[in-house]
């Protein structure tokens, strides 16, 4: 008979989601836990899907679900690696009419992640580099933890079968969404 799954649910509350982010994944890494999940609240998640998901872990160690940006187009949000598109390093890669798992080469960091992948990336897991570009998306956080994976020698995985949307769809363009970010709206 199968043993139920252990589910434990954490949020850290620094405003800075470097720190929030590190230490999430310090704690998990002190816990007796196997999988790491990172979920946004800013996500709808279909029926079942720690049903769906969890068993492709273990297997695939770093696999997250197909999630659809919050603009209105529609869009497949992979984590668009900044720093590898400005570079031509990495290219948008297509996922229209495919199905399954596929390995991608970047990906949102709401994934699941078996607890051999964490460990064998370096801490801090994510980090911040005071650069040129004053820390601007050329040097997204999520781009740099992401990038650490394929390092340590783990592919990274798409479910096409599980899509997530966004809460709410932003009827702006993002001029007008960069605005109101700044508080100018």
């Amino acid at each position: 008979m199968k043993q139920p799954c252990k589910l434990t649910f954490a949020r850290a509350v620094h405003p800075w989601d470097v720190i929030r982010n590190n230490e999430l994944i310090d704690w998990f890494l002190k816990s007796d836990c196997d999988y790491f999940v990172k979920m946004d609240v800013d996500q709808v998640y279909p029926d079942n899907y720690f049903e769906k998901m969890l068993p492709l872990v273990e297997k695939y160690k770093v696999i997250g679900p197909l999630i659809f940006d919050r603009w209105p187009t529609g869009n497949f949000m992979p984590l668009v690696n900044f720093r590898g598109v400005a570079s031509g390093v990495n290219k948008p890669f297509d996922v229209r009419g495919k199905s399954g798992i596929i390995e991608v080469p970047y990906y949102h960091t709401n994934c699941f992640f078996h607890r051999d992948a964490l460990e064998a990336i370096p801490q801090p897991h994510y980090e911040a580099h005071a650069t040129p570009d004053g820390l601007k998306r050329s040097n997204h956080v999520d781009a740099g933890f992401m990038e650490k994976f394929p390092k340590a020698g783990f592919k990274i995985y798409a479910n096409l079968d599980v899509c997530v949307k966004h809460i709410a769809e932003v009827e702006v363009d993002r001029e007008v969404h960069e605005r109101w970010k700044r508080g100018s709206v």
